[in-house]
C-alpha cells in the first residue's frame, strides 16, 4: 500500500501556494510538505496577497491550499477572482467549517470550473494530505494542468482509434478480508501525439455525442479479454471489469459479440463485470432492457457504477439483473470524518446486501477509507491506497509483489 514518505518526484517538484491568515495553520501545513519534500511553497496571508503574487509570477503555482475565513477577502470572493483569471491549476480547501457550507463551497468551485481535490479538515493530517497530492498528479496532465479540461474532438478521438494510440490500464480490485487481488477494471487511456496521455475526460464524453463510443468501447473490451487471457496462461485468473456506455446498449446483437470476443480469447463470461453508470440508467430504458437481461442470461455479471450520485432506488434495483454495487468515492474518501458521506455509504452498503450484491468501494486512497469500509461491510475496494490505474505488464509486476506481501502467490 502506498507510504507517505515514498513520493513520486513530480509530487516533491509541485509549486504549491498556501492561503490562511493563521499562522500556526501554514506552518503546520508547511512543515508537513517540507518532509515529504516539497520545496517550492509559497505564503499568502489573505486572498489580495496570494492575488498579487499570482499575477506576479513567472511559473504558475500549480496546486493552492486555502482557507474559507480570512480578513478583508475570504476564500469565497477569492476563488471568484481565481476563476476570473482562469486559474487552471488545483485547489484544496483547508476548514474546520461545518460539512454542509463545505458542500456548497465545492459546488461554487465546480461551477466556477476550478479543479477541486478536496477538503483538508483542520486539524490536517499528513496521510490525508499524500492522498490529495497524488490525486493532482493522476488527474491533471504532466506539465499542463489546461490541458485536463481541453476536450479532444472527434477528428482527434477517429485519429487516435485508428492510429492505436488508445491503450487499456487497468486498477486492481482487492477483497478486503484477505487483501487477495480479485480482478481489475480497464480504464482507457489516450497516448496524444502532442499532449501526452489524456485521461477518459478528455474523451469519452465527446466519443458518445459524436457516435465513436461504440468503436472505443469494443476496443477496450477486446484488448481486456485478451489481457485477461493472457494472465490466466501465466497462472492469474482475475475477474476484469469493462465500463459500458448506455449509448452502447442500442444494439441487439451486444450480448453475442460481447459472449464471442470472449470465448474467442479463452475467457470464461464469468470473470467479466460489465460497469454501468447510475446516473444513465433512466434514460432510454426501454432500448435498453432488453440488452442488460439478455448479457446477464450470458453469464457476464452487471454492475452498478457510481452509485449514489444518481437517481436508483432499492426498487429499480430490484427489477435490474444487476450483481455488483459501487459505491462512489464521494461517499467513500474522508467519510471517516464526515458523517453525511458515512450515513450514505452505510445505506448503499445495506442495500446492496439487502438484493444479493457484491459491494465495491470506489476512492480509497488512505487507511482510514480502508477500514471504515472494511467495518460497515464492503467486499472489494479501489483507490490509489492499493494502486493507481498501470499498464498490464506493470499491473502483473505490481500483483507478484502483492502476493508476495500478503503471501498469496
Amino acid at each position: 500500500m502506498n507510504c507517505p514518505n515514498d513520493l513520486p518526484e513530480s509530487v516533491k517538484a509541485l509549486r504549491i501556494m498556501m492561503v490562511d491568515d493563521d499562522e500556526f495553520m501554514l506552518s503546520f501545513v508547511e512543515e508537513i510538505l517540507q518532509d515529504l519534500g516539497v520545496t517550492h511553497l509559497t505564503r499568502a496571508v489573505d486572498g489580495h496577497t496570494a492575488l498579487a503574487s499570482i499575477d506576479g509570477a513567472v511559473e504558475l503555482q500549480q496546486l493552492l491550499i486555502c482557507d474559507l475565513n480570512m480578513p478583508g477577502m475570504d476564500g469565497i470572493e477569492f476563488f471568484r477572482h481565481l476563476a476570473g483569471r482562469r486559474y487552471e491549476g488545483g485547489v484544496i480547501l483547508s476548514s474546520s467549517s461545518d460539512r454542509n457550507l463545505l458542500k456548497s463551497v465545492e459546488l461554487l468551485l465546480e461551477a466556477h470550473g476550478l479543479m477541486f481535490l478536496g477538503t483538508l479538515q483542520k486539524p490536517a493530517t499528513k496521510e490525508y494530505l499524500v492522498s490529495l497530492l497524488l490525486r493532482f498528479i493522476e488527474i491533471a496532465p504532466k506539465h499542463d494542468a489546461p490541458q485536463l479540461i481541453k476536450t479532444m474532438s472527434p477528428k482527434e478521438i477517429r485519429e487516435c482509434l485508428d492510429a492505436g494510440q488508445m491503450e487499456v490500464f487497468f486498477q486492481p480490485k482487492v477483497r478486503l478480508y484477505d487483501k487477495r487481488v480479485m480482478g481489475a477494471e480497464s480504464l482507457v487511456r489516450c497516448h496524444h501525439p502532442t499532449r501526452g496521455l489524456l485521461l477518459p475526460a478528455a474523451f469519452i464524453s465527446v466519443a458518445e455525442d459524436s457516435g465513436l463510443i461504440d468503436s472505443l468501447t469494443m476496443l477496450v473490451f477486446r484488448e481486456s479479454m485478451r489481457q485477461a487471457a493472457l494472465w490466466k496462461r501465466a497462472g492469474h485468473v482475475l475477474k476484469i471489469s469493462v465500463n459500458v456506455s448506455m449509448d452502447n446498449l442500442d444494439r441487439l446483437t451486444l450480448p453475442e459479440e460481447f459472449a464471442e470476443i470472449a470465448e474467442q480469447a479463452g475467457v470464461d463470461v464469468g470473470q467479466v463485470t460489465l460497469e454501468m453508470t447510475e446516473s444513465h440508467l433512466v434514460k432510454n430504458m426501454a432500448t435498453s432492457l432488453e440488452i442488460i437481461t439478455r448479457l446477464r442470461l450470458k453469464g457476464f455479471s452487471l454492475s452498478i457504477d457510481d452509485f449514489g450520485t444518481g437517481y436508483s432506488s432499492m426498487e429499480k434495483l430490484n427489477q435490474l439483473p444487476f450483481t455488483e454495487l459501487k459505491v462512489d468515492r464521494a461517499f467513500v474518501f474522508g467519510a471517516a470524518r464526515d458523517a453525511s458521506a458515512r450515513a450514505i455509504l452505510e445505506l448503499s452498503v445495506k442495500t446492496g446486501k439487502t438484493l444479493g450484491m457484491l459491494l465495491v468501494a470506489e476512492g480509497v486512497e488512505t487507511e482510514e477509507d480502508w477500514y471504515l469500509v472494511d467495518a460497515v461491510g464492503c467486499d472489494e475496494v479501489q483507490g490509489f491506497f492499493v494502486a493507481k490505474a498501470m499498464p498490464a505488464q506493470e499491473f502483473l509486476r505490481w500483483k507478484e509483489r502483492w502476493d508476495e506481501q500478503y503471501r498469496r502467490i
